[in-house]
């Protein structure tokens, strides 16, 4: 069981956990423990956070929804701050200013991508349906620029609210991300971070509420119906140019092939399934066995979409 320590100062709400399990807190259900854990459920919990976490010395780690993630069984050294808000509690973390034909909707790092896209399209707001059904949040979907269906994070973003290493916050336009398919300039900037997003500010054309949902339902559908469910942490690689990271996997019989208790699904072949008591160093055999075998026959490099944090 994890031991609290003090409460972080002026922030009594925030409890320090001790040795907390990451494996708990992400969607692969794999990771070692965390020295020190903290949730922060808005903007001002994580700026708390991130400040006394550098105030104590502490490398720090700023977490999303755990999706696209495999922590490693050493687990992570420092300070984690798990940055999301559940479903209707992120309402709070949403500021719509309307334009005309558009919205401009700002949205803090911790609401839900699913959730955020869901309400966008009830209100008639074009743009985020594509993350209905998508797990993980706002900021950990700007870092990585997420997308599905043709679209992607970056098509609608204005601008991006941003935590620099001297404490700073500031407001910057989307293009300083240089953001491309499945990168941005936070994400292969190396961790520690340094700069967390605290917020994304879309514009958003205005459309009819009703075509949206019925669209974001579709999307959702979709989801069900191809790809697998339990613990798993979306697409394991980015698309190769002019190609399927899947149909390259299944074409190299890695459908169902399985390390341990980690397998590729036999529902989607470019997704890993933690089957129960899966490892990293499992999903990182899968992974490395699945770009030899690609390169040898297609002369295809596979690049892993998945990010690695923390201690093999």
């Amino acid at each position: 069981m994890s031991v609290t320590t003090p409460t972080i100062p002026h922030r009594p709400g925030l409890k320090v956990l001790r040795d907390s399990p990451m494996s708990l807190h992400t969607t692969w259900r794999i990771g070692g423990p965390a020295d020190l854990l903290v949730r922060a459920p808005t903007p001002d919990d994580l700026l708390a956070a991130v400040a006394w976490g550098r105030a104590e010395g502490l490398s720090v780690t700023v977490i999303g929804g755990g999706s696209n993630l495999l922590v490693g069984d050493g687990g992570i050294r420092g300070l984690v701050i798990l940055a999301r808000t559940p479903g209707e509690r992120a309402a709070g973390l949403l500021q719509a200013e309307d334009l005309g034909d558009t919205v401009r909707l700002r949205v803090g790092a911790q609401a839900p991508l699913s959730w955020t896209g869901r309400y966008a399209a009830e209100r008639g707001w074009a743009g985020l349906d594509w993350g209905v059904g998508l797990p993980g949040t706002i900021g950990g979907a700007t870092v990585n620029n997420a997308g599905a269906h043709s679209t992607e994070l970056k098509d609608h973003l204005e601008s991006v609210v941003v935590l620099d290493n001297d404490g700073e916050t500031e407001v910057l336009p989307a293009s300083w991300l240089d953001p491309s398919y499945r990168h941005t300039r936070i994400k292969h900037g190396g961790r520690p971070r340094s700069h967390h997003v605290v917020a994304a500010v879309f514009r958003l054309p205005k459309g009819d509420p009703v075509e949206l949902v019925h669209l974001a339902d579709e999307h959702a559908e979709f989801r069900k119906r191809t790809q697998p469910t339990g613990a798993c942490a979306g697409s394991t690689f980015a698309n190769p140019p002019g190609d399927f990271a899947g149909r390259l996997l299944e074409e190299a019989g890695f459908k169902g092939f399985r390390v341990g208790a980690a397998g590729f699904s036999a529902k989607h072949s470019n997704w890993i399934v933690n089957a129960g008591g899966a490892t990293a160093a499992q999903v990182r055999e899968l992974i490395a066995t699945a770009q030899e075998r690609v390169q040898e026959r297609f002369g295809v490099s596979l690049v892993p979409e998945i990010e690695e944090v923390g201690e093999r």
